[in-house]
């Protein structure tokens, strides 16, 4: 037997402290009560008291029941240690949470001030660029100069949209993005996110299908988030699908006592393994690292796009495989007013 073992909580054990120790001392306190237990025995049995009861009990006792006595002051002893130590690693827990909460608090601070600081240049870069496009076109500038400008424009306007994809998750994790519920006439706003996403579907030589299954109506939630988280989904698509075909399909779902809006984005792209879907909807993250490098992309389209579903009261799921394109499918309640903060 080794002389001591690593204790978890501090110091070590010997023995007796270890778990053969233990079964050892409960053999001796069950040996302890069957020989204390004995004139009971002897009464039941043979009717009489034997006269070495009290020499046998107290032989008993000191031998089988001090040990006992002091092992379970051990062990009380231990215990407190541990309780000692549980709390001081409890306020190590709760002094950590607090530090990563006032830094996460700082983080979502900072990025909503530089976010709010590069718009209005960037604002400025896009309005000007607009301008001479205007005057390029009206001037007869040649083509290879009106192209450049209008590669500034689309720069611009890239790097504005990723400075407000960056804002709106800041604003999302810092607690402060307000929804705002109004009628929704799907009809309408189905038209007005096919042709805002068109051009870039086509930029990929993709087909856009549109399915409206059931008749649409209108639903009560936040314009403006639907369709970003939406507009973000066919994007998705168009950016990961060459030569192939979206669908976008619209219908009204009857879940439990609910009803709900169903808009489902499927395309014929590369697609990307089931395990990846856990992972998919996290902050700055793709399905696979090579995608970065060739389709670009910050990998907060996805990210921002389940959390505002999340703030309508809804959700977004996946499903794909390599090769046999994707389908990610967006819930919202049909109608969310309990959910309105302005």
């Amino acid at each position: 037997m080794p002389d001591r073992i690593d204790d978890p909580v501090g110091g070590t054990l010997h023995p007796l402290e270890t778990p053969k120790g233990t079964v050892l001392l409960v053999g001796v306190a069950i040996i302890a009560s069957v020989l204390l237990c004995f004139p009971i025995w002897h009464v039941l049995f043979f009717g009489d008291v034997p006269r070495a009861v009290p020499i046998t009990a107290t032989i008993v006792s000191l031998v089988g029941g001090l040990p006992m006595v002091l092992y379970v002051q051990h062990v009380i002893r231990r215990l407190s240690e541990s309780e000692r130590a549980l709390k001081r690693l409890a306020e190590q827990l709760d002094a950590a949470r607090a530090k990563a909460e006032h830094a996460n608090a700082a983080r979502s601070e900072f990025l909503a001030r530089m976010s709010h600081e590069l718009r209005t240049p960037l604002n400025a870069v896009i309005g000007y660029s607009e301008i001479l496009i205007e005057d390029a076109a009206r001037n007869g500038d040649p083509e290879e100069h009106a192209a450049d400008l209008r590669r500034i424009h689309g720069a611009g306007r890239h790097l504005l949209a990723l400075i407000n994809d960056v804002l709106d998750l800041s604003t999302i994790e810092a607690g402060r993005m307000a929804v705002r519920v109004a009628p929704i006439d799907l009809g309408r706003f189905v038209d007005e996110v096919v042709a805002t996403s068109q051009p870039l579907i086509d930029n990929n030589h993709n087909t856009l299908l549109v399915e409206r299954r059931t008749e649409l109506g209108a639903v009560l939630s936040d314009a403006a988030k639907l369709r970003q988280a939406v507009l973000s989904l066919l994007d998705n698509a168009a950016k990961f699908t060459k030569n192939g075909r979206i669908t976008l399909t619209i219908t009204r779902e009857r879940l439990g006592r609910g009803d709900w809006l169903a808009i489902a984005v499927r395309d014929t792209g590369i697609g990307f393994s089931p395990d990846k879907i856990v992972s998919l909807f996290d902050n700055f993250t793709q399905a696979e690292p090579l995608m970065t490098r060739r389709y670009g992309g910050t990998g907060l389209g996805l990210a921002l796009s389940r959390k505002l579903c999340r703030l309508m009261g809804g959700d977004i799921s996946a499903e794909s495989a390599p090769g046999r394109g994707a389908c990610f499918t967006l819930r919202i309640p049909v109608s969310m007013a309990s959910l309105a903060v302005a």
